[in-house]
């Protein structure tokens, strides 16, 4: 059932919007959840071809490094560049933030195959950096603004649902591209071209999209942001409380799960692919199902995972997800190619393993953090959040170039025991109330 009367905000289902939010921005923003996430993500895992295939590094001592490099300069860029886009949308809007961003996002695919040297992607890095910290930052404060607090945690899962889904179509579009139309007669480079320039197309494409269907305005209830040094300060404080210090370090530990996977899934089997005398092409086609299948599981637990957080402390929710991690990320060890399809079990309980990691910091923070300061708390943690992204691909880059393509799953995994050991200790001294009675202290 939808209503549409704009006065009290569109109802869709069990779904009830924000004053003035409409049916069509409900769904423009689930558009943007999927297109969003998806190529922001896709840059990560499409990357590999690049490298074989347009600068010729097909070598894996060189290639990990390199990906590593790229990818923690992004997160260093966007890390310093969210605070002042959620600042900006609070002066001229929404809207106008997040079209800049998947614009300079499009931007960046259309340049991307044109590098010639490494320094190029750096340089179009920055640029593909600033649409990330623009687009995240607003599809975060979007999600806030458009529903009622009683509609918010649907609102969130079905946005959680269209990330995944947009991950599955960016990573399919851009991997199988270059197979197809190198089959069609084009060269590798060419291919690669006309691949990302079809992303870049997307992207500009959305741009218009999001010009005529999120919602336009600044909104009544901004208020005056508080310091990027005061937040920090907040959050820094609540970290006395070790349930919300054990979110901290587990948001570092949950990040860097993704970008692992993400990032050294993807170049190992491009770099295995391309030492056997194969395209890459064939391998980035061939690597999209575990891809899927780590992205459908990380769905379907979610579901699953959520309802069990619901009914458990939820430091031994973060228990039960880290020493599924460490499970997840050790067994790769025994991955010989990511293409074999044997291993997909494993890929499956990867995905499902990412997404109980990430919800279980959230889930953690919800519980202990005083609604006052609930905001800093979450802020810091993204910071956590991307600080374990830039050392997960760093040090994983490294680890891919010195040591063996499961080097970084083993990183991750050994990371998440240690802190397994710490969650078990929280649990066991300092476990914190029920989520009833969190419910009942924030309300």
């Amino acid at each position: 059932m939808i209503d549409l009367d704009r006065s009290a905000g569109a109802r869709i289902g069990q779904i009830q919007l924000a004053t003035g939010v409409t049916v069509r921005h409900f769904w423009t923003y689930m558009y943007a959840s999927l297109i969003c996430i998806g190529m922001m993500t896709n840059m990560n895992f499409s990357q590999p071809y690049i490298l074989a295939e347009h600068l010729g590094i097909t070598d894996q001592d060189v290639a990990g490094t390199i990906t590593g490099q790229l990818t923690g300069m992004t997160e260093i860029i966007a890390l310093l560049l969210i605070w002042p886009c959620g600042m900006l949308a609070d002066r001229i809007g929404r809207r106008p933030v997040i079209m800049l961003g998947i614009g300079l996002i499009g931007l960046s695919y259309g340049l991307y195959p044109w590098a010639t040297e490494v320094i190029h992607l750096m340089y179009f890095r920055i640029i593909f950096g600033v649409g990330v910290a623009a687009v995240a930052s607003m599809t975060a404060t979007i999600q806030n603004d458009y529903p009622v607090e009683s509609s918010r945690g649907r609102v969130v899962g079905f946005s959680s649902a269209f990330n995944a889904l947009g991950i599955v179509f960016a990573t399919r579009l851009v991997s199988a591209l270059p197979k197809w139309l190198q089959d069609a007669g084009l060269d590798p480079v060419a291919a690669g071209r006309y691949a990302y320039g079809a992303a870049a197309l997307v992207c500009f494409i959305s741009v218009v999209v999001f010009r005529f269907g999120l919602k336009g305005g600044v909104p009544e209830s901004t208020h005056k942001r508080p310091r990027w040094a005061e937040l920090v300060a907040a959050g820094f404080r609540q970290a006395r409380n070790p349930r919300i210090l054990l979110a901290y370090a587990t948001a570092m530990t949950s990040r860097g799960d993704m970008v692992v996977a993400g990032l050294f899934v993807s170049l190992w089997a491009t770099m295995a692919v391309k030492a056997a005398g194969g395209e890459a092409a064939v391998a980035q086609y061939q690597v999209f199902l575990p891809f899927a299948v780590m992205q459908i599981f990380a769905v379907g637990w979610s579901f699953i995972f959520g309802s069990i957080l619901d009914r458990i402390n939820r430091v031994a929710g973060a228990v039960l997800s880290l020493a599924l991690s460490v499970v997840a990320y050790g067994a790769l060890y025994f991955v010989e190619s990511p293409l074999d399809l044997r291993m997909l079990p494993l890929f499956a309980l990867l995905g499902a393993a990412m997404a109980g990691a990430i919800m279980s910091s959230m889930a953690l923070v919800g519980q202990e953090a005083p609604p006052r300061e609930r905001g800093a708390v979450i802020g810091l943690l993204s910071v956590f959040g991307s600080v374990g992204i830039i050392l997960a691909a760093g040090v994983g880059g490294a680890l891919f170039s010195a040591s063996t393509p499961w080097a970084p799953f083993l990183l991750m995994a050994g990371a998440q025991a240690v802190l397994l050991v710490w969650a078990s200790l929280v649990w066991l001294l300092a476990p914190g109330g029920s989520r009833a009675a969190a419910d009942t202290s924030s309300s």
